[in-house]
C-alpha cells in the first residue's frame, strides 16, 4: 500500500468517524428533547389526577357535612320507586348550597397543604418522578394565594405545568395549580444517562480502534520500507566482499600475473579481511534472528570486565588506526568482576566501538571508561562522531531503524546492532543510555548489575 492509498484510507475513515459523531450528537440532543417532552406530559397527567382527586375529596367532604343529605335519605325512603317526589328539589338545593359555601371557603381549607403535598408526591411517583417539587395555587387574576415553602413564585407563575382546580366554581373564583420541577433538566439527563454512557463507550471504542488501525497501518508501511532498505543494503553489503574475494581468487589463479610473495600476501590478506566482513554481516543477521525467536540463552560465567574490554579494544584498535584515530581506555571501576555471558558481552562492546568508528566524520577518537558502585559497573563508550539528533535518540534501539541522513548513505548497516545490544544488556538485568548532540559526538553508557535475575530466557538457541 502506497502513501496515497494510506492517505485516502485515513481521510475516508476520518470523515466517516466525524459523520458518526455528528449523528450521535444530534441523536442525543433529540433524545433529550423527547425525554423532556415526555417528562412534561407525565407532570401534566399527574396534575390532572391531583385536580380530580382534590375535587372528589372536597365533594365527598361537603356531602357528608350538608344537612340536605339527611332530607334526601328520608325522602327517598318514603317514596315508591317511579313515583314523582320532591327529592329533585332537595338535590338541587343541596348542590347550590355546596357551590355557594365552597366559593367563600378559604383556599387553605379547600386545599390543605399536607393533602396537596401527599397527592402530588404520590401521583408523581406513580409516573417515575421522584424528588421535591415546588407548587403554588393562583387565583383568577394570577395572584399567588398559596405556595410551598421557599418556592420561587415568579417562576411558578410562568410554569407550563398547570391545571385548573374546582372546575364548577364561578369564573371569577376559579383556582389553578402550578407546579415547577427545579431539577427537571437533571431528571432528563438521568433518564438518558445509561444510553448516553453506552453511546459514549461505543464511540470511544470506535475511535480507539480507528487510531490503533491507523498506527498499525503506518507502522507496517514503515516496517515494509525499512525491510526493503534492509534487503537492498544486505544485497550490496554481501555483494561487495563476494566480488572482492572473487577478484582476488582470479588474480591468484591467473598464470599471466607475476606472483611475488608480497602480492600473494596482499591478496590473501584481502580475502581474509573480506571473509571476516562477511562473517560479521552474517553474525548480525543471526543475532537478530535469535533475538526475534526469543531463544537467546545466556551462559553466565565469572568475568573480569576490564580484561574483556582490553581484548575487544585490542582487536578493534586496528580499524580506528587505519582511519588515523585511536581508542583510549580509562578503567575507573574499583569492582569489575561480575557474572555475565562472555560471547554476548563481547559482541555488545564490539558493536558500540564499531559504530563509533563508522560514524566518525574525521579521525575517530574513542574513549572507553568504567566506573562502579555497590550495585554494579558502568561502561561508557564516547566518540567524536556525527552525533544523533535528540528526536531520534529514543528510536535508535528499534530493530531495523537507522537515523535518516537524506540521500547520503556513507555508512552501511542494517539497523540491527543497537537493537541486539539493548536486548543483551536487558537480559543481564542492566540498561543502556545515550547522550548525544549533532556534531558533538555520542556517549553510550551500559550499566550492568553485579547480581541479576534468571540467566535462561528460553531453551535452546545460540549463546
Amino acid at each position: 500500500m502506497n502513501e496515497r492509498s494510506i492517505l485516502g484510507l485515513t481521510l475516508a475513515i476520518t470523515l466517516a468517524l466525524v459523520g458518526l459523531v455528528v449523528i450521535q450528537v444530534r441523536w442525543i440532543g433529540e433524545s433529550m428533547d423527547l425525554k423532556d417532552v415526555q417528562l412534561g406530559r407525565s407532570v401534566d397527567n399527574a396534575l390532572i389526577a391531583v385536580g380530580e382527586r382534590l375535587e372528589r375529596l372536597e365533594t365527598l367532604e361537603r356531602l357528608r357535612a350538608h344537612s340536605g343529605l339527611d332530607r334526601l335519605r328520608s325522602t327517598d325512603s318514603l317514596t315508591v320507586i317511579g313515583a314523582p317526589t320532591g327529592s329533585d328539589d332537595v338535590v338541587a338545593d343541596m348542590l347550590r348550597g355546596l357551590i355557594a359555601a365552597d366559593e367563600v371557603r378559604p383556599v387553605e381549607e379547600r386545599v390543605p397543604a399536607p393533602v396537596l403535598d401527599s397527592l402530588l408526591g404520590e401521583e408523581l411517583r406513580l409516573r417515575g418522578i421522584t424528588g421535591a417539587v415546588d407548587h403554588a395555587i393562583l387565583d383568577a387574576v394570577d395572584q399567588v394565594v398559596m405556595a410551598s415553602p421557599g418556592a420561587d413564585t415568579a417562576a411558578l407563575v410562568g410554569s407550563p405545568h398547570t391545571v385548573p382546580l374546582f372546575r364548577n366554581d364561578a369564573p371569577g373564583a376559579r383556582l389553578r395549580l402550578h407546579v415547577l420541577l427545579p431539577g427537571q433538566e437533571r431528571l432528563v439527563r438521568a433518564a438518558i444517562r445509561p444510553m448516553l454512557l453506552m453511546s459514549a463507550a461505543f464511540l470511544l471504542v470506535i475511535v480507539a480502534v480507528f487510531v490503533i488501525t491507523l498506527r498499525t497501518v503506518h507502522r507496517q508501511k514503515r516496517i515494509s520500507d525499512i525491510k526493503n532498505d534492509l534487503v537492498n543494503n544486505l544485497t550490496h553489503e554481501l555483494k561487495t566482499p563476494i566480488s572482492t574475494i572473487a577478484l582476488a581468487c582470479e588474480a591468484l589463479n591467473d598464470p599471466s600475473m607475476p606472483h611475488t610473495e608480497q602480492q600473494t600476501r596482499t591478496f590473501v590478506n584481502m580475502i581474509r579481511e573480506e571473509n571476516k566482513r562477511l562473517g560479521v554481516l552474517v553474525e548480525n543477521v543471526l543475532q537478530s534472528a535469535v533475538q526475534d525467536s526469543g531463544q537467546m540463552r545466556l551462559r553466565p560465567v565469572d568475568l573480569d570486565l576490564h580484561v574483556l574490554i582490553d581484548d575487544v579494544v585490542r582487536n578493534m584498535r586496528i580499524q580506528a588506526e587505519r582511519r588515523g584515530g585511536g581508542i583510549e581506555v580509562a578503567f575507573g571501576a574499583a569492582l569489575h568482576r561480575l557474572q555475565g555471558d562472555r560471547i554476548h558481552l563481547t559482541n555488545v562492546l564490539q558493536n558500540l566501538i564499531d559504530n563509533a568508528i563508522k560514524y566518525a566524520a574525521r579521525e575517530p577518537r574513542i574513549q572507553v571508561r568504567t566506573r562502579s558502585d555497590h550495585q554494579g559497573i558502568a561502561v561508557e563508550v564516547q566518540d567524536n562522531g556525527i552525533g544523533i539528533p535528540r528526536a531520534e535518540q529514543r528510536r535508535i534501539f528499534e530493530k531495523l531503524y537507522r537515523v535518516p541522513t537524506g540521500n547520503v548513505h556513507n555508512v552501511k548497516g542494517f539497523g540491527l546492532g543497537l537493537s541486539y545490544v539493548r536486548a543483551v544488556v536487558q537480559r543481564h538485568g542492566g540498561r543502556i543510555q545515550v547522550a548525544s548532540e549533532p556534531g558533538q559526538g555520542s556517549t553510550f553508557t551500559i550499566t550492568l548489575p553485579f547480581e541479576h535475575g534468571s540467566n535462561t530466557q528460553a531453551p535452546g538457541g545460540r549463546g
